[in-house]
């Protein structure tokens, strides 16, 4: 038996384990997202109703600047030890195992919905005499879009299981809610996804923004397909204007009434990776996933250098945005009235110290970068690097923008009564993703 492991493994270079090792650091992103989320929300509402957000909690970090905010990010440090340390109280006649089991649930499918998505092209290049060649997803399968839609169905198995096991009807009365949206925008978000399988012949997510490299992004060639996903999506995650699941002018907080600590704290980290993981779907199936318009995955190896040397100035010119809103907003606030003006200008004058440190130093290595063009070659393992870093921070980027969607939605629509959910759901997005299938199945079959 250790015979035939070695030579199994003996048949793969070191430097392919290697990578396929560290995709498995993908499973990781959503749970990144979440700091990325909480403190992007958090700002986002305070834009939204012209406040000033989290701008209290600090930590000293130099004797001479003893109070380090990093607009809110300690803010959400504070609240992260505060649920850790918090009373996990439970009710008396509570289901005791389930009642601890079920926070767990929407968490843990986390972990497994990131590993069928494409986080950057085929990477293919010459290790010594050796053509290396290695998926850009952990798992490269055939179902993969099904694979997310049955993982994805799985987290409102620990919303129902919570709520029942609190024992209380207001947290049963959510958990019923939480599972008819999920049955009733299921339908439609299966229907509206069709049309791109009538188009691309495939549920592999990797063919999926391979077709879209060639022929273009699903947003442009399933308009329909893609606002009745997106709905159904936000419905999903159970944010607002869809969080009849809380509800909490008539259901208290809905199922997770009864959960403290780290419990409550679980479905709500729950939620926000869940937010992620949509997202990276949506930018999959209709914004074509890691690929980036008019560049494809051959151009950018073949002149990786220069993608290099652009991704470098791109930061560069976004640090120096960041300067200039830094240098308004201190001029602002020096001639106001504030009390600890002195404090904040110290902290904002270490951020502009940092980014005119940072502005050079990408300058450098994007200029530098033009003398090794004669060194890297499109089959070189280097450049097989930066393109997928590229097509992964191209991915981010996209999940950013619906990320940024969802804290939109949530600040500027008031939540819907339930019957206008079931009613938006059966009524008008069903039939809305049936018209769309017949028509697409129709073009198609004159196209071809």
């Amino acid at each position: 038996m250790f015979e035939s492991l070695a030579v199994f493994f003996s048949q793969r270079p070191i430097i392919e384990w290697c990578i396929i090792i560290a995709k498995f650091g993908f499973i990781f992103v959503p749970v990144m997202f979440i700091l990325f989320l909480i403190t992007a929300e958090r700002r986002g509402a305070a834009f939204i109703q012209d406040r000033q957000g989290p701008n209290r909690t600090g930590i000293p970090l130099f004797p001479f600047l003893n109070h380090i905010r990093l607009f809110g990010i300690v803010q959400n440090g504070a609240d992260g030890l505060k649920l850790f340390t918090k009373e996990l109280f439970m009710p008396r006649e509570a289901h005791g195992f389930w009642f601890r089991f079920a926070p767990a649930i929407p968490f843990m499918v986390v972990f497994l919905s990131p590993a069928v998505i494409p986080w950057f092209g085929p990477m293919v290049f010459d290790w010594s005499g050796h053509l290396v060649q290695i998926s850009g997803s952990i798992l490269n399968l055939d179902i993969g879009v099904l694979w997310l839609f049955a993982f994805g169905s799985l987290s409102v198995y620990g919303t129902v299981l919570g709520s029942w096991a609190s024992n209380s009807k207001y947290s049963l009365l959510g958990g019923m809610r939480a599972s008819a949206m999920m049955i009733s925008y299921e339908v439609s978000m299966g229907l509206s996804l069709i049309g791109m399988y009538i188009l691309v012949g495939s549920f592999n997510l990797q063919d999926m923004v391979a077709w879209q490299e060639a022929h273009g992004w699903g947003i442009l060639v399933q308009p329909v397909a893609f606002v009745v996903f997106l709905v159904s999506l936000v419905a999903e995650t159970g944010r607002a204007p869809f969080d009849v699941a809380e509800g909490e002018s008539e259901l208290v907080s809905g199922f997770h009434t009864e959960f403290s600590g780290m419990r409550f704290a679980m479905f709500y980290m729950g939620e926000y990776a869940h937010i992620a993981i949509n997202a990276a779907l949506l930018s999959t199936l209709f914004l074509g996933g890691y690929s980036i318009p008019f560049v494809s995955t051959e151009t950018l190896k073949e002149n990786s250098a220069q993608v290099l040397a652009v991704v470098c100035g791109v930061f560069a010119l976004g640090t120096l945005a960041f300067l200039h809103l830094m240098h308004r907003y201190a001029k602002w606030y020096k001639n106001s009235e504030a009390l600890d003006k002195a404090i904040r200008l110290k902290e904002w004058g270490l951020y502009k110290a940092v980014a005119w440190f940072a502005v050079p130093a990408l300058i450098a290595i994007g200029a530098t970068s033009f003398y090794f063009t004669s060194f890297i070659n499109a089959n070189s393992f280097a450049a097989a690097v930066i393109a997928a870093a590229v097509q992964v921070l191209a991915l981010l980027f996209k999940m950013s923008i619906f990320c940024w969607l969802w804290i939109w939605f949530r600040w500027t629509l008031p939540r819907f009564r339930y019957d206008h959910v079931m009613h938006l759901g059966w009524i008008i997005l069903l039939n809305v993703a049936l018209v769309n299938l017949v028509v697409t199945a129709f073009v198609a079959k004159l196209v071809r």
